[in-house]
């Protein structure tokens, strides 16, 4: 009998649009992992579903404003957070970030799953708010740019994904 080795799991989850260019970028290395990509249901997500193994989130409301309907949002979001943490549990999470992380990052963590953080590559010289409340849990929190070090000084500057 062929002795297989068993691929470890991960997830990689991020929002939609430019979150998820970024994760796209590490295809060639994420696809040697019993993977799962989790990110916001979206007309310009659902074509991706097709070639990688992917579920899909609640998407954020039309707007970019933090009302009642963003926390509802959130709220859905934890639920399905957990059922797919518990069907695919996971030895690392890695993401690219925004609010749609937050979730997965927390329950992860107090499941004692790994926890790496890339700061978007959209993100030079201010702060992000999901990644400062990740930040203080992340094992790694990997910056894209030099200059997010004054912000979050444990980071590890690795170039850009891109």
């Amino acid at each position: 009998m062929e002795n297989i080795e068993k691929k470890k799991k991960i997830i990689l989850i991020c929002s939609d649009g430019g979150h998820l260019a970024q994760i796209m970028e590490l295809k060639d290395w994420f696809i040697k992992y019993d993977y799962l990509i989790i990110t916001e249901k979206a007309p310009s997500t659902l074509p991706y579903a097709r070639q990688f193994n992917m579920k899909f989130l609640k998407g954020r409301p039309k707007g970019k404003k933090r009302n009642l309907n963003f926390f509802i949002h959130l709220l859905v979001n934890f639920y399905l957070t957990l059922k797919i943490l518990l069907g695919h549990f996971p030895k690392a999470i890695i993401t690219t970030g925004s609010h749609t992380a937050v979730p997965m990052c927390l329950l992860g963590k107090s499941m004692g799953v790994k926890i790496v953080w890339i700061l978007s590559y959209a993100r030079i010289k201010s702060r992000a708010a999901s990644a400062d409340l990740i930040y203080p849990i992340a094992d790694k929190f990997i910056i894209q740019w030099p200059e997010p070090q004054k912000f979050y000084k444990k980071a590890i500057y690795l170039g850009g994904i891109y």
